[in-house]
């Protein structure tokens, strides 16, 4: 089994942890999940990546997770739930980490595909806003 080539807008199943969760001193969330990979360097191997989640955004933090069309839903791989992008937050680690999940339906694979360019440099560009504005906490793992 091999991990996919790194790019930007790539859709891997990992063991995000919640930056909420890092702070009370955990080290492993319990649940594998979608995540965006929204950023790659080749030469420091680091990685970052936000996590996909069927929960809405809490009041009044709507500017802070993206709906992902159900058409998109369906090219990424995605269930037929409503999927967010949550970009409050993020997780950085060396790729490839050993918190890359296989997929449960398909164990040979980790990730579910790629998102469309156009809805990658919508979901990059509000990150780098919130970024900007030093509202997107940060797990190094």
């Amino acid at each position: 089994m091999s991990y996919p080539r790194p790019s930007q807008g790539l859709v891997i199943r990992y063991n995000y942890l919640w930056h909420e969760d890092y702070v009370e001193g955990l080290s492993d969330s319990g649940k594998d999940r979608p995540c965006a990979l929204v950023m790659y360097s080749s030469k420091s191997g680091q990685a970052a990546v936000v996590p996909i989640t069927h929960s809405p955004p809490e009041m009044g933090e709507e500017d802070m997770s993206i709906i992902i069309p159900p058409e998109i839903c369906s090219v990424i791989g995605l269930d037929h739930e409503e999927n967010w992008v949550r970009i409050s937050e993020l997780n950085v680690f060396e790729w490839p980490s050993n918190h890359l999940r296989p997929l449960p339906g398909d164990p040979s694979r980790f990730d579910y595909g790629i998102m469309p360019k156009e809805f990658f440099e919508f979901v990059r560009d509000r990150l780098v806003a919130l970024m900007t504005q030093r509202r997107v906490a940060q797990t190094k793992r």
